[in-house]
């Protein structure tokens, strides 16, 4: 039962970064040229978090987890965030296999607790490139239960399901 459980969700994962992939795509490429002035990604960010349905937040981070952006909310931003490491998210152990160049398209890791609104939440991540050099990935925060995913039983504050879907995408 629980590998069905898992494999269903892994499907829903997968899925859902492949309907983000084309949105988070353009999103990285606008980041590219202002990737070192946080104003001006702030500005990219703010501008396009509209084009990622449901999206609750988005922001920048570097390669090694360090956030280069505001939190940008629909309706508001903290600047406040800016420079906050990240390393130690869930989501931070995928960081090192999407770093791979090789990688290619969005990347929807498994459900946790969110530290910002405490509730169930999702980041789908997508790398941000300069020719071979991987700058870092914009990474789109969503509620899994308005996207349609069940959130695991056995998810509890600072838990985590297995970064096991990581290594396969390559």
């Amino acid at each position: 039962m629980a590998t069905v459980l898992r494999n269903r969700q892994t499907v829903d994962y997968d899925r859902l970064g492949a309907q983000l992939d084309a949105p988070l795509r353009l999103i990285a490429r606008r980041s590219v040229r202002v990737w070192f002035n946080q104003d001006r990604l702030d500005q990219v960010l703010r501008d396009n978090v509209g084009i990622c349905p449901h999206c609750e937040l988005i922001y920048a981070i570097d390669s090694d987890g360090r956030q280069v952006s505001s939190n940008i909310r629909a309706s508001h931003i903290d600047a406040a965030a800016f420079g906050q490491d990240l390393s130690r998210r869930p989501y931070a152990v995928s960081l090192a296999v999407l770093s791979n160049a090789a990688y290619q398209g969005a990347f929807a890791c498994d459900t946790y607790l969110s530290q910002v609104t405490h509730r169930p939440c999702v980041t789908v991540l997508y790398g941000v490139t300069s020719g071979q050099t991987v700058l870092g990935f914009i990474a789109a925060d969503f509620d899994p239960a308005r996207l349609g995913l069940p959130p695991p039983a056995a998810l509890t504050a600072g838990s985590t399901l297995p970064p096991s879907r990581a290594t396969s995408r390559m």
